[in-house]
């Protein structure tokens, strides 16, 4: 889901991807969001990186 997001796909996107409902794909990405207690995407990617989550 995370690796998905940095690419730059939207939550419509992302859950075709992961064959979920676009429901579920926004509260997944909703939750990233509280639980880093991040507020926009870009910080929750640039925060995903610094910890080594994603690759740089």
């Amino acid at each position: 889901m995370l690796a998905l997001i940095a690419r730059g796909l939207s939550d419509k996107q992302v859950a075709r991807q992961l064959a979920i409902s676009d429901l579920t794909a926004r509260k997944h990405r909703e939750n990233l969001l509280r639980k880093t207690r991040t507020h926009k995407t870009p910080a929750l990617v640039a925060l995903a990186v610094q910890v080594g989550w994603l690759p740089r």
